[in-house]
């Protein structure tokens, strides 16, 4: 079997494991911190993207939070930092350079932690705390069972934080749910991603391809362009709902392929008014989310899965299969990279 292919069909069985170790009493009262300052959330890549629905979830329950790429931050966020803050620094590897650079450059003393896939490595010997994601060693360089353990294992983090004990234990149905949702789509991926590449065909070699999300959603947006581009060597580009009205929806009037995540939460039906809107202009809609067909000829991957904030590991599945399917229809080794390596040593 493929590494890739593997990595993927081992996410239920992340979930679960995430589930067994952390959805207990226990440790909601260990991870819980007092945050007198700024939380920052703070990494590259997959990693950064898997932190946005925790980032969200603190945000609205009133937190000062920070989320921000890195690389950016190393050159233009440190001298802003309090001794009072956290950093959150995630990394995979736990070996990133720009994260560990940032330990390197700060001279306050906030506190850190670091969430990695890697509890011996050199950001987990420098950090105050360490939240292994226990999704195990990824050998793909494109992210899979990394990027979803990193997202479900922040977002239980940021509920002990903000004290919601009841989010934080009914966790435990949410992941059992997740998992039988991953495997319904990873058992079936032969089948259904044959017919979806067949039913877009025409739109496969559009001028413009994009990823559209709102909301948490955002997550398996820009990770889905990740994919896409790692992967399956695609040119895909990623915008929030909001942003993608106030300029972008003029490229509509040229060939495009759009890939809207409809996913349940406030603005579910935002999104699924644009898919309509712009199925209606003549563009290939593929909804992710949304469980009925619409007036349109939309191509729909229907998910089962109430929970807004733990929808992104769900919803960053079907597109992790589909670049692996496109890759293998192009006679590309689905996962192998010719320019990057699995851990970016270097600025």
């Amino acid at each position: 079997m493929n590494t890739l292919y593997r990595e993927i069909s081992e996410q239920p069985e992340v979930f679960r494991r995430i589930a067994k170790a952390y959805v207990n009493e226990e440790t909601f009262e260990a991870w819980y911190e007092d945050h007198p300052g700024t939380v920052y959330f703070t990494g590259m890549g997959s990693s950064l993207f898997a932190a946005y629905p925790a980032y969200l979830y603190l945000l609205s329950r009133g937190f000062p939070v920070i989320y921000i790429d890195a690389s950016e931050f190393l050159h233009y966020g440190l001298s802003g930092v309090k001794n009072e803050d956290t950093l959150l620094l995630i990394s995979q590897s736990g070996e990133s350079y720009e994260v560990l650079e940032i330990l390197r450059h700060l001279t306050s003393r906030p506190r850190i932690f670091a969430f990695t896939a890697s509890p011996k490595s050199t950001l987990a010997q420098k950090a105050h705390r360490v939240f292994d994601i226990l999704s195990g060693t990824e050998y793909a360089v494109t992210s899979t069972k990394t990027h979803t353990a990193m997202l479900v294992t922040l977002n239980l983090w940021a509920l002990a934080q903000a004290k919601d004990k009841d989010a934080f234990l009914h966790a435990s149905l949410d992941l059992e749910l997740l998992s039988e949702e991953a495997e319904r789509l990873i058992e079936s991926a032969p089948e259904w991603t044959k017919k979806t590449l067949e039913a877009m065909a025409f739109a496969q070699n559009a001028e413009t391809k994009v990823i559209i999300a709102r909301g948490p959603a955002l997550a398996s947006a820009w990770h889905g362009c990740l994919l896409m581009y790692e992967c399956a060597k695609e040119t895909f580009l990623s915008f929030s709902g909001g942003q993608f009205r106030h300029g972008p929806l003029e490229l509509a009037i040229k060939t495009m392929l759009a890939i809207i995540l409809a996913l349940p939460g406030k603005t579910q039906k935002l999104l699924v008014n644009l898919a309509e809107e712009l199925a209606a202009r003549g563009v290939g809609v593929l909804l992710l989310g949304q469980e009925q067909k619409l007036r349109y000829n939309v191509e729909v991957i229907p998910l089962h899965f109430p929970n807004e904030l733990f929808a992104p590991a769900l919803s960053v599945i079907p597109l992790m299969l589909l670049a692996y399917a496109l890759a293998e229809d192009k006679g590309i080794e689905p996962g192998k990279a010719f320019l990057i390596q699995k851990t970016t040593l270097k600025e």
